[in-house]
């Protein structure tokens, strides 16, 4: 009978030891997490997490949504304390509009929750409807205020804006670089009539005590993050495919990235071709090169490193009505107009 005693509490503690559930990471990740990617992008990693670990900290539980502004493609959860038929779930067009029971379409766009409440409210009370209404809004989905993730992280997706988001909590709330992320991360923002690409490079954004501002910026909505993999090259502008491209390293000159990325367009400008260069310890070099030199054997076509990025230029009129910015962090800005495809 002892015998039996034994494995049957034996059993007990295995089941109860396998029913044990590892605690869930919070929205910017886990410690865990960090060290898993391994080597430099698991150190780049432990840093991002140390950057945004008091930021969750502050916020966990406790998300301010008072100062959300809605927009289009938002859900709404509307009710009214003294009506049950009034209650909905509606999203918001693209005019940033509703439509409600009793008032039909209703404008929200733009203003927060409690601002649509009063709004509502009062429509209500204007035409009758309800003599002292209490509406309540909550913003069951934010679609209308998200950034992109993308490339070698963890978990690439679209992620909401609640509040403030930097460059370095949307890296945590993707949980962190993957194993062959690379150290550079580029950010393409949209604007009325052009877009702007920012390159950060987080190994030297994070040696800097306490982050600068200037660089681990605030990002905006509809803005993509973009992680290439590590011992890539970075082509853009008035090429066919611009995009990440893997390099050997010691061997992979400009003129053969550029054949990567589906070679130059009709309206690029051969002789505005820009090398930005890491030199390492934050610094950068910006190195002006001409394609139809390369091409003929008469200029230098530079073996590329992993760290580096090249900029096609764009020629003709089309320029003028199209711009794109290229900034890069601890060097300054260097600017150049693609028209668009």
């Amino acid at each position: 009978m002892p015998k039996y005693a034994a494995i049957i509490v034996l059993l007990i503690f295995t089941a109860s030891c396998g029913m044990r559930q590892t605690p869930a990471a919070g929205v910017y990740g886990s410690a865990h997490q960090a060290d898993s990617s391994g080597g430099e992008a698991g150190n780049l990693n432990k840093k991002i997490f140390r950057e945004t670990a008091s930021k969750e900290a502050s916020s966990s539980g406790s998300v301010n949504h008072s100062n959300y502004t809605i927009g289009p493609s938002d859900l709404l959860e509307i009710k009214a304390m003294e009506s049950e038929k009034f209650g909905t779930t509606e999203r918001v067009d693209a005019a940033g509009n509703i439509k409600l029971p009793l008032l039909n379409e209703v404008a929200v766009g733009g203003m927060t929750p409690v601002e649509a409440e009063v709004r509502i409210e009062t429509l209500l009370k204007e035409r009758g409807f309800i003599k002292d209404p209490h509406v309540n809004v909550f913003v069951a989905e934010h679609q209308s205020k998200r950034v992109s993730v993308l490339g070698y992280v963890n978990e690439p997706g679209n992620y909401e804006i609640i509040g403030e988001m930097t460059l370095l909590d949307a890296l945590a709330m993707a949980k962190g670089l993957d194993a062959d992320a690379g150290t550079l991360v580029y950010v393409t923002r949209k604007n009325a009539d052009s877009q702007e690409k920012v390159i950060v490079d987080l190994d030297d954004m994070l040696k800097r005590e306490g982050t600068a501002n200037e660089v681990n910026f605030e990002l905006a909505p509809g803005d993509k993050v973009y992680v290439p993999e590590a011992s890539n090259v970075f082509v853009d502008g008035a090429v066919r495919t611009p995009g990440s491209y893997p390099i050997n390293e010691g061997e992979t000159t400009v003129s053969q990235a550029i054949v990567m990325a589906g070679g130059l367009l009709s309206y690029a400008n051969a002789g505005d071709v820009s090398l930005v260069r890491d030199l390492g310890d934050g610094r950068k070099e910006v190195v002006k090169l001409d394609m139809d030199n390369i091409n003929q054997g008469t200029g230098d076509d530079p073996i590329l490193g992993e760290k580096d990025a090249i900029v096609v230029g764009a020629s003709g009129l089309k320029s003028f009505f199209y711009g794109l910015n290229l900034n890069v962090f601890g060097f300054g800005g260097v600017g150049y107009n693609p028209p668009a495809r």
